[in-house]
């Protein structure tokens, strides 16, 4: 590390530490370590050093590796920050590389992107599920049963006059696009595979045999209850992905966002009966072993799981984020409401996480002349 970087982070009051992991050309993982602390000239973010993990994957071996990482640089007293993906190994609250470190250095709140924690929201809230994983999967090959040929896609654009969006495993709000689209398009979706099915002659065999698949799942009960239980889910999750995704929104009007969030996904509750009575009536009661039983509290039963899922991702991914509430402390589109009403939640926020590190009198005082005077900024 250069002499320039190792004088900067010893003379940064504060850092936060970023760590991520990449495979390298040997394929050998190599989790990369970046510091980002405040100069005199401004924010820096500085790359140190790249570390092989290959064999020291667990979340003990990866904590060690950070601590002895900050303690070598003497950065151990100064850390108020950690950033890193979402993974389990990193991200959980329970045994993660971040609760580890937080045991040794409890201010070093973790932060993780707002738009991608949805992502992992709507990821790890439905791939637990067998049924969902199995619905999404046959989504996914319906989107590429047409982008693998030019002939099925023109086909798409005449009967549908819409294509399918593509699912990128970690962008859900692709999934939301292709569940949107498919849930517009299903009767034209029928019309086409019937098309194929019925022009045998005019496509190979695998187009015919998947054709005819297809045009079975859109009919089938279980595959249509699925389709209408998460369009409605994600035509919230998509408000709340843009909100997210903007920059101009500050840290307690997006937390706003997903409490209401949560609030919708708890209401669909309320929306079992119509949904299940609406796909009864398009496509019939559930066939095969689903006719067996109950199958309406089956379904139920599945829908809440859904349901419950993504209000505990989202009630895990996005704890620590609302103890940054303090950071509307410094948002001068608020100087003029706090100048009336001083910001004691936000106050008590920056108390609770970085206390230690401010005289809180003083900065208090400070900030109830910047709320009145913001012209001195």
């Amino acid at each position: 590390m250069g002499e320039t970087i190792k004088e900067e982070i010893s003379k940064a009051p504060f850092v936060a530490l970023m760590l991520d992991e990449t495979t390298d050309v040997s394929n050998a993982a190599q989790l990369s370590f970046v510091l980002r602390f405040v100069t005199d000239s401004g924010v820096k973010e500085r790359f140190v050093k790249f570390e092989d993990v290959t064999g020291k994957k667990r979340a003990e071996d990866v904590a060690a590796m950070a601590l002895g990482f900050l303690e070598e640089h003497g950065c151990m007293g100064k850390l108020v920050a950690q950033c890193y993906d979402g993974a389990a190994v990193m991200a959980s609250g329970l045994n993660g590389v971040q609760a580890k470190v937080k045991e040794k250095i409890p201010q070093a709140l973790f932060i993780h992107c707002y738009a991608h924690a949805l992502n992992l929201v709507l990821s790890q809230g439905v791939v637990k599920i067998k049924e969902c994983r199995i619905f999404f999967s046959h989504l996914s090959g319906l989107a590429a049963f047409f982008s693998r040929s030019p002939k099925r896609t023109q086909l798409l654009d005449e009967i549908c006059q819409k294509r399918l969006p593509r699912v990128a495993p970690t962008r859900w709000n692709f999934a939301s696009r292709l569940v949107c689209t498919v849930f517009e398009k299903k009767d034209a979706l029928k019309d086409l595979f019937d098309y194929i099915v019925e022009h045998h002659e005019e496509f190979d065999d695998a187009a015919i045999l998947s054709a005819d698949g297809y045009l079975s799942n859109l009919g089938n009960f279980e595959f249509g209850f699925f389709l209408s239980t998460f369009n409605e889910i994600f035509a919230h999750a998509d408000v709340l992905f843009d909100i997210l995704q903007n920059k101009s929104f500050d840290m307690q009007f997006c937390l706003t966002r997903v409490e209401e969030f949560c609030i919708c996904i708890e209401g669909q509750r309320d929306r079992f009966d119509q949904i299940y009575d609406e796909t009864v009536q398009d496509t019939g009661l559930p066939t095969g072993r689903r006719a067996h039983g109950d199958s309406r509290s089956h379904y139920k039963k599945l829908h809440n799981g859904i349901l419950e899922n993504i209000l505990n991702q989202v009630q895990n991914r996005f704890k620590d984020h609302e103890k940054l509430s303090f950071l509307s402390l410094l948002d001068p589109q608020q100087f003029t409401s706090f100048n009336s009403n001083f910001p004691e939640t936000a106050f008590a926020s920056l108390t609770e996480s970085y206390g230690p590190h401010f005289d809180l009198s003083r900065l208090k005082t400070e900030l109830s002349v910047m709320y009145v005077c913001p012209v001195h900024l």
